[in-house]
C-alpha cells in the first residue's frame, strides 16, 4: 500500500514537472533572466537524479542551485521533510540548512526552514541543536506555538522537569487547548519524586500541594504524598491515604496493595490495614484487585492477603479445579498452603508475561504502569488491564 512519502514524493515529481512547463512556456528570454533560468533547469536536473534514485546528487544539486522562486523552495523545503520521514535525516539537515543560509529567503521562507531544521535535528536525536532553534521561534506568530510544543518535548525526554514546568505554564497563556493540567500536575510529581530521592520532605510535600491545585484527587500525587508520609515516620496518615484511593478505584490495587502492606509499622497499624483489606475484600472488584496483587508480587507474604488469594482461587471453577474437587478451603492446613504456593507460582508466571497495562490512545501495552506512554507520549493514557487478563487466564 503506498505510503505518505510515496504519495508527496509523487506530489513533488508533479509540481517539478508543473515549474517545469511553466518556465518553458512563460519564461523570460532576456539576458538579465538567463542566470534565474539555469538555476531553475539546475533544480529540474536535481529531480532527474530522484527518479534514478540517486538522492544525494540530487541533492547536491538542490543545494547548489543558485537563486529559486518561491515555488522552488517551498518544494525543497517539503522534500526535506520526506527525507526526514524516510529516515534520511543527513540530507534533509542539508536541505534545510541551505534555506535557512540563502541570503534570498525572506523572514518567513527563513522561519519555516528554521523550524523543519530543528524537526530534523530533533528526530536525529540532536537536542542541544533543535532546542535552540525551537528558543529562537518562540515568539514567531506562525510558529511560536508549535515550537513551544517541541521545547515542552525535549523537557520530557531530557527530564528537566523545572524547564518542562516553565513551558507549560507559557503554553498554557498562548494555546491552552494544547496542553492539559494534568500534564502540568505531571512535571509537579516528577519534582515532587526528585526531591523525596533527595530526603527534601519539605520541598516535595510543597511540590505535591502544586500538582494537587494544579488537577486535584489524581491518583499519582496520592501515591508520591503515601510514599512521603511513610518516608516521614507517619504511616498511619499514608494507610488512610491508601485506603481512600483503593476504594474510589479498586483497579489501583496492584500499585496500592504493595504500599499498604509495606506501612505496617505497629500492631495498630497492621489492625488498621487488616480493617482496609477486609472492606476491599467485600467487594468483587476489591477482591479481584487484592488477588491479582498478590499474584504478581511474590514478595507479599502476609497471610490476610494470601487467605484473600485463597479465596478468589476458590470462587473460579478453572482455579479452583487446579487444587482438587473441593478447592483449597476443604484441604488439611498444610497440603493448603503448598498448593496455594504452586498456583500462586502459576498465576504468578501468567501475570508477568501478560500485558498487564494498555494506552487508551494509541494501544501500547506494558508490564509496568507508565504515567507517559512511551508509544504516544500521552499523559494518563495507559490504565491496567485487570479484567481482561483474568478472562485471559480463566478461559
Amino acid at each position: 500500500m503506498p505510503t505518505e512519502s510515496t504519495f508527496l514524493f509523487a506530489g513533488l515529481l508533479f509540481l517539478a514537472a508543473g515549474l517545469g512547463y511553466v518556465f518553458a512556456r512563460f519564461g523570460d528570454t532576456d539576458e538579465e533572466e538567463e542566470a534565474e533560468q539555469a538555476a531553475r533547469a539546475n533544480y529540474l536536473r536535481g529531480f532527474r537524479y530522484l527518479l534514478n534514485e540517486e538522492s544525494d546528487r540530487a541533492v547536491d544539486v538542490f543545494t547548489g542551485a543558485g537563486e529559486l522562486s518561491d515555488e522552488a523552495m517551498e518544494t525543497q523545503l517539503a522534500l526535506g521533510t520526506l527525507f526526514r520521514r524516510r529516515g534520511e535525516v543527513d540530507r534533509a539537515i542539508r536541505l534545510h540548512q541551505d534555506l535557512v543560509d540563502r541570503p534570498a529567503s525572506s523572514g518567513t521562507q527563513r522561519q519555516a526552514a528554521s523550524f523543519a531544521l530543528a524537526e530534523d535535528y530533533l528526530s536525529a536525536g540532536l537536542f542541544d541543536r533543535a532546542e535552540e532553534l525551537f528558543v529562537r521561534l518562540r515568539e514567531s506568530r506562525l510558529h511560536g506555538v508549535d515550537a513551544l510544543q517541541r521545547l515542552l518535548r525535549i523537557s520530557e525526554v531530557t527530564s528537566d522537569w523545572d524547564r518542562a514546568v516553565d513551558f507549560c505554564a507559557e503554553l498554557q497563556r498562548v494555546a491552552p487547548d494544547r496542553v492539559s493540567a494534568g500534564q502540568l500536575a505531571h512535571y509537579y510529581c516528577e519534582l515532587a519524586e526528585q526531591a523525596r530521592y533527595k530526603k527534601d520532605l519539605t520541598g516535595a510535600r510543597q511540590l505535591l500541594a502544586q500538582a494537587e491545585d494544579v488537577e486535584p484527587g489524581k491518583i499519582r500525587t496520592a501515591l508520591v504524598r503515601a510514599d512521603l508520609e511513610v518516608d516521614a515516620g507517619m504511616p498511619q496518615a499514608a494507610i488512610g491515604l491508601l485506603a481512600e484511593l483503593a476504594a474510589a478505584d479498586p483497579l489501583t490495587l496492584s500499585e496500592t496493595l504493595p504500599r499498604l502492606l509495606s506501612a505496617q509499622a505497629s500492631p495498630q497499624d497492621r489492625a488498621r490495614v487488616a480493617a482496609v483489606m477486609s472492606q476491599l475484600a467485600a467487594t468483587q472488584e476489591g477482591l479481584r484487585g487484592i488477588a491479582l496483587g498478590v499474584m504478581r508480587d511474590p514478595r507479599i507474604n502476609d497471610p490476610l492477603a494470601l487467605q484473600y488469594l485463597m479465596a478468589f482461587v476458590d470462587q473460579q471453577a478453572t482455579l479452583r479445579g487446579l487444587a482438587g474437587s473441593e478447592g483449597l478451603q476443604g484441604l488439611q492446613p498444610e497440603q493448603q498452603q503448598a498448593s496455594l504456593e504452586r498456583i500462586r507460582a502459576i498465576l504468578h508466571r501468567l501475570t508477568k508475561s501478560g500485558t498487564r497495562y494498555q494506552c487508551g490512545n494509541c494501544g501500547y501495552g506494558s508490564a509496568v504502569l507508565h504515567w507517559q506512554c512511551p508509544g504516544c507520549r500521552a499523559w494518563d493514557t495507559v490504565q491496567p488491564l485487570n479484567p481482561v487478563l483474568l478472562e485471559e487466564i480463566l478461559s
